[in-house]
């Protein structure tokens, strides 16, 4: 892609450069936002101090520079930004809408690391010009960030210091490869952002691989903003200065091997591809000509949990049966009219909505589904899970949505927190979202994790490896958006686990990277839990087709508390036909809990007499794990996966609702009947749910 780099001098807006060079792109311009009168303006965006040899770098890289002077003020400081007169965003907007009309540029390169402030409204520009951000340096390792700026023959210098450690009259002008040492050792004392992420310092690049000429710093001259006895604000102002042509080759050279973080991640994970991909030959493709529809239809109206204390609601069911229109966007839009028609009739506004699950019957249907599904959501749609699954005929969608407001106010001394983590930026860290969906929506200490598949973050391609590579990456990104909504959060903390395949053979696979990557989490976080307490139990189901051709999609629920303490009941109830096993999970603070129910019936005794019965005994022990809880949850949704194969768990099925609303009342979870392939060991039928105070 054509790229216009965001720069201020600094080392991080260099060297994302570099990256943006090593994945293929081509810097066409440079871009720099000034301040009016001044050395350094009071920015919550922009690095302004060093901006006297910002013409410099223009000359350096033999690249048209694009300057703005800032005009705006930080007026929206909040999580989220909004189109706001005034604002200094609105700088940056007319800035690059510039740099756009007249390089054609069709991406952003931007140094952020760890600010969401600055992610969060660089990416609302881009979206509103339609030009993609490159973030490549985002959540990296701070301390292998660093290290590998400088072994990138990256030069820069401190120009200003502002924290404790760092004094104006040692420091200024060092270089930070002499400096990094020093850094670190703050970093371990004190708590310095080795990167300087906190605002401790900043530099000036005068040489990079990028460079045609270095920069030469002939005069500059010490600036004490703050005499602080502990930690003294100062930076340098340039007086003199000049470029000077470099020897030998001055072509831009692409990083060295496995010095991309997602490649060098991906290659820890294949050392078992070549044993993993061996069964590839005998893999049963799936394609929309074929008839993996589910014996029966459901003609259900959409179904409705009670709501929680704490404010959460399920509604289940919506589709777009009754539309009028052929196709995937008829019906899709139907079934928002259906969803709102809920919404409106319940006092729920699009908004309040944080967590999607989405059928299709066809994965081709993705695309023209996305243009109608993101006309009704903002800058911060819900988290989403997507993935084909053996719908009725006719049915082209199911949705499920997760609804959320307070009914309560917080405690004396306590506050609500609602986020969305919605990261458009590509970077090294994990998958930008494909779709109009947030990777995670936070509801005070709960996280709901969008879907997970095993793309390359930096490409947005598939990774191509086998199962267990593709597990690993999928895994591994839902670990770090859960580290990234809260920090220390892990895997040990997830309360439910749905992991999506195609391929019943890999479902032991599946289980065992689960299996390893939670020890890992339990001894990288020092979460040993106790003999008896184990973590929730993985449900893989198999299904046609995932976006963009995956093997493996998870999506987890997780809670922030104390993993140790979460209290486990296992249960298995012996029928004539089979077993039905019960495992419910509790979190430490008992606020919330997850509940599932398998079904087990050998393919020899399921020419069930009395399916009432089974039926039955499904609902009476999920009714009984529930008064076992002793605690006052409420269950918000059960969602029952199905083999839309086996005559009797569709039978099972046809009767469940009205079984559980016979048992619970008013009680009674949201149902959402899903068919699937294929369910592990014998399983025919699955029932998860989630509950809440």
């Amino acid at each position: 892609m054509k790229v216009v780099a965001l720069i201020s001098g600094g080392k991080d807006s260099c060297y994302n450069m570099m990256q943006c060079v090593s994945a293929g792109h081509q810097i066409v311009a440079l871009a720099n936002l000034r301040p009016a009168n001044t050395d350094e303006l009071d920015s919550y965006m922009y690095q302004t101090v060093g901006h006297q040899a910002i013409e410099l770098y223009a000359e350096a890289m033999d690249l048209p520079l694009y300057r703005r002077t800032i005009q705006g003020s930080s007026l929206d400081t909040g999580r989220n930004y909004s189109q706001t007169e005034g604002d200094e965003v609105e700088d940056l907007y007319e800035l690059l809408k510039l740099v756009k009309e007249k390089e054609g540029v069709e991406a952003v390169s931007v140094g952020a690391i760890l600010s969401d402030y600055q992610r969060v409204r660089v990416e609302n520009v881009c979206l509103r010009l339609s030009l993609q951000p490159l973030a490549y340096l985002w959540r990296q390792d701070q301390d292998s960030l660093l290290s590998a700026m400088i072994s990138s023959d990256l030069h820069a210098i401190l120009i200003k210091v502002a924290a404790f450690g760092l004094d104006p009259e040692k420091h200024l002008g060092k270089p930070l490869a002499d400096m990094e040492p020093y850094l670190k050792q703050l970093s371990q004392k004190y708590g310095v952002h080795v990167c300087g992420e906190g605002g401790e310092y900043e530099t000036f690049t005068l040489d990079c691989p990028l460079f045609k000429k270095k920069i030469i710093i002939d005069a500059a001259e010490t600036v004490i903003h703050s005499a602080d006895a502990f930690a003294p604000v100062g930076y340098l102002r340039f007086t003199a200065m000049h470029t000077e042509s470099k020897d030998g080759d001055v072509v831009a050279r692409a990083l060295p091997h496995g010095s991309c973080p997602c490649q060098s991640a991906i290659d820890k994970m294949t050392e078992e591809v070549e044993y993993a991909d061996q069964a590839e030959d005998n893999r049963q493709e799936f394609t929309s000509n074929c008839d993996l529809s589910c014996q029966r239809g459901h003609d259900l109206p959409p179904s409705c949990s009670p709501r929680s204390s704490k404010g959460f609601q399920w509604i289940s069911g919506i589709n777009g049966l009754q539309s009028q229109e052929p196709g995937i966007q008829g019906q899709t839009s139907t079934a928002f009219t259906q969803l709102q028609s809920e919404l409106d009739s319940r006092g729920w506004k699009m908004k309040d909505i944080i967590l999607v699950h989405l059928y299709v019957r066809c994965m081709e249907d993705f695309g023209p589904l996305n243009a109608v599904y993101k006309k009704h959501f903002g800058i911060n749609p819900p988290a989403r899970v997507c993935v084909q699954a053996p719908l009725p005929a006719g049915q082209l969608l199911q949705m499920d949505c997760l609804l959320h407001d307070w009914t309560e106010e917080p405690e004396e001394g306590c506050f609500h927190q609602k986020d969305a983590l919605h990261v458009q930026s590509m970077s090294h860290w994990a998958p930008a979202n494909i779709g109009p969906y947030s990777q995670a929506y936070r509801v005070d200490q709960s996280i709901f994790c969008a879907g997970q598949i095993a793309l390359v973050p930096c490409t947005m391609q598939l990774v191509k490896a086998g199962t267990r590579t593709q597990a690993r990456l999928s895994f591994s990104y839902v670990k770090k958006v859960l580290e990234a909504v809260i920090c220390g959060l892990s895997l040990a903390h997830v309360l439910q686990a749905h992991c999506y395949t195609t391929r019943h053979q890999d479902i032991p696979v599946i289980r065992a990277v689960w299996e390893s990557m939670l020890r890992a989490a339990e001894e990288e976080k020092d979460l040993l839990l106790e003999p008896e307490i184990k973590p929730p139990p993985l449900l893989v189901v198999v299904v046609p087709a995932l976006p963009r051709s995956a093997e493996v999609e998870l999506h987890v629920t997780a809670v922030q508390d104390n993993p140790s303490k979460r209290a486990l009941r296992h249960v298995t109830t012996k029928m004539a036909c089979g077993s039905i096993d019960c495992h419910s999970f509790m979190t430490a603070d008992m606020c919330s809990a997850s509940l599932s129910l398998d079904l087990t019936v050998p393919r020899e005794n399921q020419e069930v007499s009395n399916v009432k019965d089974v039926t039955g005994d499904v609902c009476a022990m999920f009714d009984k794990a529930m008064k076992e809880l002793d605690a006052e949850l409420v269950p918000l949704c059960a969602r029952v996966f199905y083999k839309c194969s086996n005559s009797l768990a569709w039978q099972i099925v046809e009767g469940l609702e009205e079984g559980l609303r016979s048992s619970l009342g008013e009680s009674s979870p949201s149902l959402s009947l899903v068919p699937v392939l294929d369910l592990p060991d014998s399983q025919i039928l699955h029932l998860s749910c989630w509950l809440s105070l």
